[in-house]
């Protein structure tokens, strides 16, 4: 009897120490959850990686090849006119086939060739371009075409994950990953700022899409940044690469599709940032152009443009680029202290 109460009193001791330390390891029962029914199942890893897949398989479709075969006249080490093919990629925009690429993908071209993913090939036509923005626009005509997926705004922020989309060296679709270095004030243009990633670009992604972790287009990619070398060679600099931006190559693609052409305005003049960045210093003036015609001098201080505040020499001047040619514009400068005002007439941009 005596050892049937110890046998008793040991496996009820076994039991509540057993009980205790599923009671810790398994919080849920104390909750009065229940078992969960995962415990004893053996979990797949993989589903806890991470993975832009979706992305590439929403704009992976609308990214094309192009082969371009053009002909090169004679210079100065040649005799006569020799082919020359190039070979670039390209981002189906519509279902009704306009595509855009670099302009300098299809400098020139005789003959263009679009590869879409599906595995067909068809001829493409230049509908326009642009050589300030490096812009042109094709179109095919071709039925299910993937247009890539697009916002009005992408918003794209600086530390933003993208990927690059595109053809480099004939391989075929080829992702690269990056992220946004800088979106504003790179000072590579004129007329607008690139976007600068770190995402590898080779011969052949021009022209391809630059796409953020969900698959949207944010731009067209352009190229890598190079540098002199002291043997008077050319090398790319790796980890610096650009893009135009979303909205502006958008713009670009339909005001090339209404007019075949982009018109800018123009003024003929240069500057810089005025002392503690109040107005702009003009630094320059073209000789026959609508600012010296209008009485623009050098040093001048333009304080604003048709009463907008000249804030930077880049958004004065994409505000002319964006007035119609023949149209007027009123300058408020500061010549040596005296306030004057100038009337200039727009003038096209060659």
């Amino acid at each position: 009897m005596q050892k049937t109460f110890s046998f008793l009193l040991k496996s009820i001791l076994i039991g509540v120490i057993i009980s205790s330390v599923i009671l810790l390891l398994v919080p849920d029962l104390r909750q009065g959850s229940g078992l969960p029914l995962t415990l004893f199942i053996n979990t797949d890893s993989s589903s806890k990686k991470l993975s832009l897949n979706s992305a590439v398989n929403a704009a992976g479709p609308a990214v094309v090849n192009i082969y371009s075969t053009g002909i090169d006249s004679a210079g100065y080490n040649r005799r006569r006119p020799v082919e020359r093919n190039s070979l670039g990629s390209g981002v189906v925009m519509t279902s009704s086939g306009y595509i855009l690429t670099c302009y300098h993908v299809i400098a020139n071209a005789k003959l263009i060739i679009v590869g879409l993913q599906d595995g067909r090939f068809e001829e493409a036509q230049i509908v326009g371009y642009d050589k300030v923005t490096d812009l042109a626009v094709l179109s095919v005509t071709a039925e299910n075409l993937h247009p890539i997926p697009q916002l009005d705004d992408p918003k794209t922020l600086v530390g933003d994950i993208v990927l690059a989309l595109g053809n480099p060296y004939n391989l075929g679709q080829t992702v690269t990953k990056g992220i946004v270095s800088r979106i504003s004030n790179n000072e590579l243009n004129n007329y607008f700022d690139y976007i600068q990633t770190d995402a590898a670009l080779n011969e052949g992604n021009s022209g391809g899409a630059l796409i953020d972790s969900e698959g949207f287009l944010i731009g067209i990619n352009n190229a890598n940044f190079k540098i002199g070398t002291s043997r008077s060679r050319v090398e790319s600099v790796d980890g610096v690469s650009f893009a135009v931006p979303y909205k502006l190559a958008n713009k670009i693609l339909n005001e090339i599709i209404s007019t075949g052409k982009v018109t800018r305005g123009a003024l003929g003049f240069v500057g810089q940032a005025g002392p503690n960045s109040a107005g702009i210093i003009v630094t320059a003036i073209s000789q026959g152009s609508p600012a010296e015609l209008g009485g623009l001098q050098v040093r001048d201080l333009i304080i604003s443009v048709n009463k907008i505040p000249a804030v930077s020499i880049r958004d004065t001047l994409d505000y002319i680029a964006d007035t119609e040619p023949g149209n007027s514009v009123t300058f408020e400068v500061n010549r040596n202290g005296a306030m004057l005002k100038l009337e200039m007439v727009v003038a096209e941009l060659p």
